[in-house]
């Protein structure tokens, strides 16, 4: 078996990003000017990469982030409900200013191990694992050999990188995450091999 190329990309800054105001899957944020800065930024140091496929969540700022990326190649974006980002319950569209206490027990829950720990209405790491997990993989194996890009959320990148890299859930905090930043893993088959993780240099050219 040859290699498959996966590409991961955080979507583009929203007004809950830049006002530091926790989204999750309940909240369907567009991206801001800034975010629309940096999905452009993404397409553009990608684009001598020959993608074949390009999918995202459903969420608007994963599918705008992934559309205008897509549009540099000629393809049409492939969104997925599985590939959502957590739903973290009653924490969502707060300020993280006022709810730093509950987001670091339920942090200091899942570093113990306590995956299967959700906030109130919310997933758990392990659920939201099953779901998206399960859909890249079926996506991967559909489409061997070849180049795919994935624009996703903070929380999932880091379930879905903690698991493929060995790190374990109770690790995840382990993987870096911001908006726009890129991803490059390799899978043979059967190991996930990575290139680079949160590679963020191309965005310099939104803050300038």
């Amino acid at each position: 078996m040859g290699l498959t190329n996966i590409y991961l990309a955080r979507h583009g800054e929203t007004e809950y990003n830049r006002c530091n105001q926790i989204q999750g899957r309940g909240i369907d944020a567009s991206l801001n000017e800034t975010g629309q800065r940096q999905a452009k930024a993404i397409a553009s140091h990608l684009q001598d990469v020959e993608f074949h496929r390009v999918f995202s969540s459903s969420l608007k700022r994963s599918r705008e982030t992934a559309e205008i990326v897509a549009d540099r190649f000629g393809l049409q974006v492939e969104s997925h409900t599985d590939l959502d980002e957590m739903n973290f319950g009653i924490l969502e569209g707060r300020p993280i200013a006022e709810i730093e206490h509950d987001l670091e027990v339920l942090h200091q829950q899942w570093k113990s191990g306590k995956i299967d720990h959700a906030s109130e209405n919310g997933e758990s790491p392990s659920s939201v694992l099953e779901r998206a997990n399960g859909k890249v993989e079926s996506i991967i194996e559909e489409h061997p050999n070849t180049n795919l890009l994935f624009v996703l959320h903070g929380r999932l990148l880091r379930i879905l990188l903690s698991h493929w890299l060995q790190y374990g859930l109770a690790g995840m905090h382990r993987v870096p995450h911001s908006n726009g930043a890129l991803y490059h893993i390799r899978w043979d088959g059967k190991v996930f091999d990575p290139v680079y993780l949160n590679k963020t240099e191309h965005l310099e050219i939104t803050t300038s």
